[in-house]
């Protein structure tokens, strides 16, 4: 018995796709990792547009300071950020689908056990033979009526 709910999923043309697409798409929007993907990529690209236009200090006697970053460092900057956030993303994915199909071979296991335990029980010729409550509790025996 699987307890997880499947998600439905829409073709283009069927109804409901519009509301799920929508929702998607806002919850996405919420989401820390797009605001931290668009921060991060806004602050590097401005500091790639500034680069070699602004003097932070006049006078220092090494040289003139520069500010902002180059190409270069603007590619390994977003490549890096980008990587690592998708990344964990598809290594949470992978994550919690094994531990799904973790969840399924257990049940499939205490399935076996309860039918084995009641065979086993049945060829023993036991009148009490073991059985198990629909919340999974194994009853050995049962409280003898008060009439007998």
């Amino acid at each position: 018995m699987n307890t997880q709910v499947e998600k439905e999923k829409y073709k283009l043309g069927e109804t409901g796709f519009w509301q799920s697409w929508f929702s998607k798409l806002l919850f996405t929007l919420i989401s820390v990792k797009v605001w931290g993907l668009v921060a991060a990529t806004w602050v590097s690209t401005y500091l790639l547009l500034i680069h070699d236009k602004v003097i932070v200090f006049e006078n220092v006697e090494s040289g003139i300071l520069e500010s902002g970053i180059n190409g270069a460092q603007w590619v390994t900057f977003n490549t890096t950020v980008w990587a690592l956030i998708f990344g964990m993303k598809e290594i949470f994915r992978i994550t919690e689908k094994k531990e799904k199909e973790g969840m399924v071979i257990l049940e499939q296991q205490n399935k076996s056990k309860q039918i084995l335990a009641s065979i086993a029980a049945a060829s023993n010729g036991n009148k009490t033979a073991s059985t198990f409550t629909p919340e999974g509790v194994e009853i050995v025996g049962e409280e003898p009526d008060e009439n007998q």
